[in-house]
């Protein structure tokens, strides 16, 4: 339902359902039984969700957008323990709230000048056991700014993500990270041609995402800096 009270104002209620059926691996995967086994018996994952947007445009050129949200989530695949055997294997385990605030700033200048800053708070919990999901950060938060550098062909693209800290299956926390990314991008130099290069983790940060039962590890340190190279030409 979206309802417009003012000419740069909507109010939106959105309802939804959607379903995950178990992949291939999920059903089938095991290495000869020596520490995981299949399960051809899972149900799919289902979700209800229920968000409240209020998005409002400021101005010619500014839109903000505050988004509270509630979801349901029946029978998470996750992995579990048989103790008959002491074998891995993935079940229908959990059933799971998210609940949270999105909010979001978008601006867009005739100079070609663009950028966009956002900010979640959530908290993501087992209905059952109240406890928070591991790999579930508390906050996100996101700034983009892409600069016009020349005759609207050549752009900077910068993006800084921060990323709170999140909990481990041995109860333990990855310390929260901030990560920059930079990208050059071309495009109509040539008709059909566009170009980028990125560098990506741009002050080599070192930080780790937690990891499932399947790892030794319960945290996998990620790449540090990276960088990538894109050419394209459409006809």
């Amino acid at each position: 339902m979206i309802y417009t009270p003012w000419a740069k104002t909507a109010c939106k209620l959105l309802y939804g359902e959607a379903f995950r059926a178990p992949s291939a691996f999920e059903n089938y995967y095991h290495d000869g039984l020596a520490t995981q086994k299949p399960n051809q018996d899972l149900d799919p994952e289902r979700i209800k969700t229920y968000e409240l947007v209020w998005e409002q445009y400021l101005g010619e050129h500014l839109r903000g957008v505050a988004t509270g949200y509630y979801y349901e989530i029946k029978d998470l695949i996750n992995l579990n323990l048989d103790p008959a055997d002491g074998l891995l294997f993935f079940d229908n385990l959990d059933e799971v709230k998210a609940q949270g605030l999105e909010l979001e700033l978008e601006g867009r200048l005739a100079a070609g000048w663009e950028g966009r800053l956002s900010y979640s708070n959530q908290r993501v919990q087992d209905q059952q056991t109240g406890d928070l999901l591991t790999n579930s950060p508390r906050h996100l938060a996101k700034l983009n700014l892409i600069a016009p550098l020349w005759r609207e062909r050549l752009f900077l693209d910068v993006e800084e993500q921060y990323t709170s800290r999140r909990k481990t299956l041995s109860g333990a926390s990855t310390g929260g990270f901030a990560t920059t990314n930079l990208t050059l991008f071309g495009r109509q130099f040539l008709p059909g041609l566009e170009f980028s290069a990125s560098i990506y983790n741009v002050f080599d940060k070192n930080y780790a995402d937690p990891v499932s039962a399947a790892h030794l590890q319960t945290a996998i340190a990620q790449d540090g800096r990276t960088y990538r190279c894109k050419l394209s030409y459409s006809f």
